[in-house]
């Protein structure tokens, strides 16, 4: 039995989950294009649990989605994970987003799944899982082109689905290739396999672990200017 309290911040989504025992109780997310988390995230929390009518002495662990994604994102989710942690000095779990992803879709495809999160031009990070979430490829940065997944989709249906489904629909074409529109990273798709990491006790060193970037971070002109 656990209380732990969900963050994904690796897309524009701002998603903080809080679960007992492996039941969400509520969600607070907010998609914002200007990726406004580091105003945002600790409001949530603090709203989630005040809305639950819970502290943060009572919680039982942390979890975060820890990447691949938005450098910046990752990067304040992982900040105060780490100082809730040290704090409270509670337990952190931290799961490949990619993979809480594929987790979510399990049960709605019975096929190849690969999770695409949007990177820099013509480039995702992906991974590819088989229907009982075997990695069949781990996250990495893709380069896509017309061939891009061609050992997987001759074999079989697979199901694409994430942030950068729109660059996937611009090269891939083939009859096996399947797209789902509007799916965005979230806390929620964390509960599951917390509750279950804490129970084996599979935490993470908190002096070390950090967030899964897989590429540099590169400094870009604001838009604004």
């Amino acid at each position: 039995m656990a209380l732990i309290l969900s963050i994904d911040t690796s897309s524009k989504n701002c998603s903080v989950s809080l679960a007992k025992d492996g039941l969400l109780i509520d969600t607070i997310e907010e998609m914002e294009d200007s990726f406004s988390h580091g105003q945002k995230l600790h409001v949530f929390c603090e709203k989630l649990l005040t809305k639950s009518n819970v502290k943060f002495s009572e919680i039982d662990a942390y979890s975060l989605s820890i990447g691949p994604g938005s450098y910046t994102g990752l990067r304040i989710g992982s900040a105060a994970i780490k100082g809730f942690s040290f704090t409270s000095n509670k337990p952190v779990i931290t799961i490949p987003t990619l993979n809480s992803m594929a987790h979510y879709q399990k049960s709605n495809w019975s096929h190849f799944l690969c999770p695409v999160l949007d990177s820099r031009q013509g480039e995702i990070y992906a991974a590819v899982f088989d229907q009982n979430l075997n990695c069949l490829e781990p996250s990495h940065p893709h380069v896509l082109s017309s061939s891009s997944f061609s050992n997987f989709l001759n074999n079989q249906k697979v199901l694409f689905f994430g942030t950068g489904i729109s660059k996937v629909k611009d090269f891939i074409s083939h009859k096996n290739a399947h797209f789902l529109d509007n799916f965005f990273p979230s806390s929620k798709y964390l509960i599951d396999i917390s509750e279950s990491m804490y129970h084996k006790k599979d935490f993470a060193d908190l002096a070390s672990f950090e967030p899964l970037y897989l590429k540099d971070f590169v400094v870009t002109k604001s838009k604004k200017y």
